[in-house]
């Protein structure tokens, strides 16, 4: 692949998926209804607890691009791979249009741009209510994605199939002319298994039965090199019809290494409870076969979920907010005293400062010569030898610059977090940087946003700073994800692996044990050293 031609984020070749470093990935996650039960993105950290590496973000075209934008940075901070999705098409063929137009107004397209290289896009959500002429299946999606392409977007596009997502018919056929016309060949295909035995018809199907009917569609996108997904699925229908044979759907997407997306992590799927994964959106709340999917399950995703390494980097930058706990004071400005934790100082300037919708805004009345003559800022405790992630969002009524540092409160006002001049626009933007601090600890270090100088008004938005995940961390969730819990036993890919042992410091000391793939249960062997135990794919020759 040459540089000219290289992929931004995520890409299809053959039937499967690649990160931006050329890693196979193997989509393991959850569907969550966010625009109707969490648009502050709470649950994301216990979705990350399972090891999912993917989150199906439910939207529709009446939700901020803001908030949509916060949803996808945290799935990116967790670790997970955001796939945004456009919930008015559900059922509905003549809402694809729509879905388009949202996904090309100028602030998604923005938000795309930010995000591109972890970002998935599902046009939209089980487009019609029947089955489409595969002409005009053709026609419709070939139209969405020339038009995406020609603005620019080249990240991978998932195009579900007709009839609420459930007809394999359009995918199969007129799915590899879509593929091929596409100019990126970067598309993937979304079936949502909703296949209860009770309502199966063999003669309307060609299948005896749901099983066969799994299988079959199953083998029939890996003959024809089809890069599908199972979008949907759990084990009762809409209306409780029951008996969705969700194990073997999970068990043969795991034999032929096809991505799947439960629904959903609830609660919230009032139609049906029995769908819901969880009670309250948190790990400990998981239920029945949310539990089974998302911990138990050898075929489930904490035993076969891989978080791409990329990702998982210990230089990557956030998007948004990050992992752990906030040590910012109203960071997102909902305290009842709405500036409660902040303190402004005007040195020869003058601002406003009032809060809406969750923003803090800065009515510049004189600006003063100097970025310090206007000072918004608070104070934090900052210890040595601590990585940290400092996130933010922020907009202005037209382009300035913004100078965002955190100190020492001295005469010296010796800098501690690799500050930063932001270039501000008119639309909101995510801010993001990571820093160590290697100063003495300091428990009355001052965050300071100088925005004298310049005579532009502005808003800030959703400030964060945590402490980041540490190496070890990120080598335990890796090696947790592919052992049996509590057993001893790690599940052998299917693909030529090794047992690496890394130091704390995420240095490999030895390779333990290898294998050409498809062992199956392995005991991972004894050793005296100390370390994290990690499965690796390996590449022969």
């Amino acid at each position: 692949m040459t540089m000219a031609s290289a992929k931004p984020g995520f890409f299809v070749q053959d039937r499967y998926l690649y990160s931006k470093d050329n890693e196979k990935t193997i989509l393991r996650g959850v569907n969550h209804m966010f625009i109707w039960t969490d648009r502050e993105g709470k649950t994301i950290p216990e979705i990350a607890k399972t090891g999912a590496n993917c989150v199906r973000i439910v939207w529709n075209t009446r939700g901020r691009v803001s908030d949509l934008d916060n949803i996808i940075g945290l799935c990116i901070a967790n670790g997970m791979i955001p796939i945004p999705e456009i919930h008015d098409t559900t059922g509905n063929w003549e809402k694809l249009p729509e879905a388009l137009d949202y996904w090309l107004s100028e602030e998604m397209m923005q938000v795309i741009a930010n995000h591109q290289q972890y970002l998935i896009i599902n046009v939209g959500n089980e487009p019609g209510d029947e089955v489409v002429p595969a002409e005009d299946f053709f026609l419709a999606y070939n139209t969405i994605v020339t038009k995406m392409r020609a603005a620019g977007i080249r990240i991978p596009i998932m195009i579900d199939a007709d009839m609420w997502g459930q007809s394999e018919k359009n995918l199969l056929e007129v799915g590899p002319r879509l593929l091929q016309a596409d100019p990126e060949h970067n598309l993937l295909f979304s079936i949502h298994m909703w296949w209860p035995s009770e309502l199966h018809n063999p003669e309307t199907t060609g299948y005896a039965t749901v099983e066969d009917r799994v299988r079959g569609v199953l083998k029939s996108s890996v003959d024809k090199k089809l890069p599908l997904v199972v979008g949907e699925f759990a084990p009762v229908a809409v209306g409780g019809a029951k008996e969705i044979p969700y194990k073997l759907i999970m068990s043969e997407a795991e034999r032929l290494d096809i991505g799947w997306l439960a629904w959903s992590w609830g609660p919230g799927n009032f139609d049906s409870p029995e769908m819901d994964m969880t009670i309250h959106g948190s790990v400990n709340t998981l239920v029945g076969w949310g539990k089974e999917i998302c911990l138990d399950s050898p075929n489930g995703i904490q035993n076969t979920s891989i978080i791409p390494n990329f990702i998982q980097n210990k230089d990557y930058v956030t998007g948004s907010l990050s992992v752990g706990t906030n040590l910012i004071q109203n960071g997102e400005f909902s305290s009842e005293e709405a500036l409660s934790g902040w303190v402004t100082d005007f040195w020869g300037g003058k601002a406003e400062v009032s809060v809406k919708d969750g923003a803090a805004n800065f009515v510049i009345k004189k600006a003063g010569k100097e970025s310090w003559n206007l000072q918004f800022k608070q104070r934090l405790s900052m210890r040595h030898g601590v990585t940290y992630v400092f996130s933010m969002r922020a907009k202005a009524d037209k382009p300035r610059t913004l100078h965002v540092n955190i100190k020492k409160d001295s005469d010296e006002y010796t800098p501690y977090a690799n500050g930063r001049i932001l270039d501000l626009s008119t639309s909101w933007q995510n801010f993001s940087w990571k820093f160590t601090m290697k100063e003495e600890s300091d428990p009355e270090a001052l965050l300071i946003f100088d925005m004298g100088g310049v005579p532009t008004s502005w808003s800030l938005a959703d400030i964060s700073l945590v402490q980041a995940r540490s190496v070890a961390d990120r080598l335990n969730r890796s090696f947790q994800r592919n052992v049996q819990k509590n057993s001893g036993y790690f599940n052998s890919p299917n693909v030529p692996w090794e047992l690496h042992l890394y130091s704390t410091k995420g240095e490999l000391l030895e390779v333990l044990d290898r294998g050409k793939g498809g062992e199956g249960m392995r005991q991972y062997p004894k050793t005296e050293r100390g370390g994290i135990l990690v499965v690796k794919e390996v590449k022969l020759g």
